[in-house]
């Protein structure tokens, strides 16, 4: 076969893909978001090399206590089944945050989860991290060791995090707390080296691909590969600090704006005419017609 005809087949494969999903996608679309993502800061204490954070042009923030239970109120309204408290920054630079998990919980959220680096919680915040009523915590462990941590995660140093987890869990089963308390690696040399130092402490140790963040030109390996349409626009809702909603967790910039959730309901955004059109990309596998999505490494299948 010529090049031409591969560049044809995997075309053809590519929008047979994102239409079939994307179909499916359309029928279970829920009247309301599955998951909700609060960033209630944009703050991060530390500059990953395999996290974009540090050249991120967005002014760092905090979310304000009433666009806070604002969106909270409304996943309450709904019953949404999952809340996150995290985005693109470190939850714990959030001096709110106990309270903000505390009012979650007590307004009646099934389930509230954190995703942090681990590198804040201090004795005295261990305590009320469980007393919250928080559900899920998973901390990011990058490394097979802590030489190759403490590169990856600058500036954050290897033991104190170790410690805190394990500091952590060892308070959780004293308080009898159903928090669940998780690790997730992305980045690492040796898989079992990395496991070593938490082997039988969390509750779960998953590794994940790096991606791209939708910012790298695709390879031109890549670029022959299938599309596949991202679930997440039909799953996943994503408000930043300002109350700005965005295309999805890896749009870190927000340069694609859905609305905002200072001026409409998240249900009104959900299902409006910006949501709508990202699908209808998706579905038809002309995810290049969006910007955060062109490059996406996350797109290919």
């Amino acid at each position: 076969m010529s090049h031409k005809g591969q560049v044809e087949s995997v075309g053809f494969m590519s929008k047979t893909v994102c239409f079939v999903l994307g179909k499916i996608f359309d029928l279970s679309l829920s009247r309301f978001p599955n998951t909700v993502q609060i960033e209630t800061t944009n703050g991060c204490n530390s500059k990953c090399i395999i996290c974009p954070h540090s050249t991120m042009d967005r002014p760092i923030t905090t979310m304000g206590d009433d666009l806070f239970k604002k969106v909270i109120d409304e996943c309450v309204k709904f019953k949404c089944g999952n809340v996150h408290l995290h985005n693109f920054g470190e939850p714990f630079l959030d001096r709110n945050i106990i309270e903000r998990i505390k009012y979650a919980k007590a307004s009646g959220l099934a389930k509230v989860k954190i995703f942090s680096n681990g590198s804040l919680i201090t004795e005295k915040l261990v305590v009320q991290i469980i007393e919250s009523g928080l559900d899920e915590i998973k901390i990011s462990f990058d490394g097979a060791n802590k030489e190759e941590f403490e590169k990856i995660r600058y500036p954050l140093k290897f033991n104190v995090v170790v410690n805190n987890i394990k500091n952590l869990v060892a308070m959780r089963d004293k308080m009898q707390s159903p928090l669940k308390i998780k690790v997730s690696c992305s980045s690492t040399s040796d898989k079992s080296e990395t496991m070593v130092s938490l082997e039988n402490c969390v509750d779960d140790f998953s590794f994940g691909k790096l991606h791209n963040w939708g910012d790298s030109e695709i390879s031109s390996s890549e670029k022959s590969k299938k599309r596949k349409p991202c679930s997440r626009v039909w799953r996943t809702f994503t408000v930043l600090a300002d109350g700005k909603v965005s295309l999805c967790c890896l749009d870190y910039e927000g340069k694609v704006v859905l609305g905002d959730v200072n001026t409409a309901s998240i249900a009104e955004i959900w299902k409006n005419e910006a949501y709508r059109l990202q699908r209808k990309i998706h579905t038809r596998a002309r995810q290049h017609k969006i910007s955060i999505c062109s490059n996406c490494s996350k797109s290919l299948i």
